[in-house]
């Protein structure tokens, strides 16, 4: 089960905008997943939270005006949204590893208040009648007009039908990694047919599954004798690396993103690159030699699924050695960038279509080993880096941590010693009892 991060404040602005279909679900079970997705705690604000459809029993019906239950917890982070809006749970994670101090208002391709994070304690116990009057009463807060929400129409409110604000919706999810011929081909096809199959029963993971058996066809084509043969593995090899685009952007336009599809999505990569070359060193077979092109085929199989572990490894570190900016961390994440790109299929279709299919064997079972080997060793040597750095901030918190310890006893024994001074100099010596005595038999 995943730790409560924060609060989700769903506004449903009416009963028929809660039962709104888009990407195969209602805007409000797509709420609600979203925050779910991200470890938020789903409150709903409705003025007729009654008449909802049945909800999990820990999802919190509030009215506007109404006060927050007290056991909700008060130093928790905020999320504000209402339920006509689309958007993507890496937004919501943005929104919530965001450290700076103030408040965020993303604003829709409307200019509507669309999603505001702030503090619980912002709130002051009432629930706001929507995000825009919740952002007019916070002042100094950074808005985000970069329209990463799109406004869908419903009875209530205006915006896009629900089809149009579908295709809207895919046509922001990029890949930051995404290779030149991704952004000139495979994402343009892929954002065209993503949006017809989202409210189908379509998985992204049924995505990636028919990505790998396209791929297999690729590899059998590729290891066809002739030129026709390796030239329509090349194109099936294609179709793949636009399929991988579509499982992704069916997963987070439907809030069907899991690490177990992550996983699954990567493998799958990793395999139909090895099948696609190994098909072409079959291909070569009767030119280099059994011996030779089997040796090709598996240096490059060999290098591949050791890229993949490496790549992997390094990926789950990224946090920790990626802020070290060094040249090495510059490269390294280069070199992940490069793996993760799909141009490797237009230079299979490239080599195919112009005989050279042998130069790409060579080049790319050399490239291989070279690619896993200088990986690892920028990626151990960044990870040395930072137990290196991790060491020194823990000794100098140690340092301070002991230091402030040191001044607490010094002062506590210097309070100890003055008021033993002061009890001492307020104690009468033996000296002062007799010439007080003295002084009173002396005296008249």
């Amino acid at each position: 089960m995943k730790a409560i991060r924060g609060l989700a404040m769903v506004h449903v602005p009416t009963s028929p905008a809660a039962t709104t279909v888009f990407a195969g679900r209602t805007l409000l079970a797509r709420s609600l997943a979203l925050a779910g997705s991200v470890g938020l705690r789903a409150v709903l604000v409705a003025h007729d939270a009654a008449a909802l459809p049945d909800l999990p029993p820990e999802v919190i019906r509030l009215a506007p005006g109404e006060r927050l239950p007290p056991s909700l917890p008060p130093n928790s982070t905020v999320l504000a949204w209402r339920c006509d809006e689309a958007f993507v749970a890496g937004l919501l994670r943005e929104l919530l590893a965001d450290q700076a101090p103030r408040e965020r208002v993303l604003l829709d391709d409307i200019g509507r208040v669309a999603i505001v994070r702030t503090d619980f304690a912002r709130l002051a116990g009432g629930v706001p009648e929507d995000p825009g009057s919740l952002a007019a009463a916070l002042p100094g807060h950074a808005v985000d007009a970069r329209h990463r929400c799109i406004a869908i129409a419903t009875d209530a409110a205006e915006g896009r039908p629900p089809r149009v604000a579908e295709s809207a919706l895919v046509a922001t999810l990029v890949n930051p990694r995404d290779g030149l011929f991704d952004r000139l081909l495979n994402r343009p096809i892929s954002q065209a047919i993503t949006p017809r199959l989202l409210r189908l029963p379509v998985t992204p993971n049924q995505v990636t599954l028919l990505s790998l058996a396209v791929g297999g066809l690729a590899a059998a084509a590729l290891a066809r004798p002739g030129f026709a043969w390796p030239v329509a593995g090349a194109l099936l090899m294609q179709a793949t690396a636009v399929l991988d685009c579509m499982d992704g952007e069916i997963a987070r336009a439907k809030v069907l993103e899991s690490a177990w599809g992550e996983r699954l999505d990567v493998t799958s990569d990793s395999l139909i690159h090895v099948l696609a070359f190994l098909g072409i060193a079959v291909h070569e077979w009767p030119r280099l030699g059994a011996r030779l092109a089997w040796t090709l085929g598996a240096m490059f199989a060999i290098g591949g699924l050791l890229a993949f572990a490496v790549v992997t490894r390094a990926e789950r570190t990224e946090d920790r050695w990626k802020p070290i900016g060094s040249p090495a961390a510059r490269l390294l994440g280069g070199m992940l960038a490069t793996l993760t790109t799909r141009d490797l299929s237009m230079l299979v279709l490239a080599a195919a279509l112009l005989g050279l299919l042998r130069p790409l064997l060579v080049g790319a079972a050399f490239g291989a080993q070279g690619f896993w080997v200088l990986a690892l060793l920028l990626h151990g040597h960044l990870m040395r880096e930072v137990g290196r750095r991790e060491a020194v901030s823990a000794a100098a918190g140690f340092a301070t941590q002991v230091g402030d310890q040191s001044r607490s006893v010094s002062r506590q024994a210097f309070s100890i010693a003055a008021s033993s001074f002061e009890g001492q100099s307020r104690t009468p010596t033996a000296g002062s009892r007799k010439r007080a005595r003295a002084a009173r038999f002396s005296s008249p």
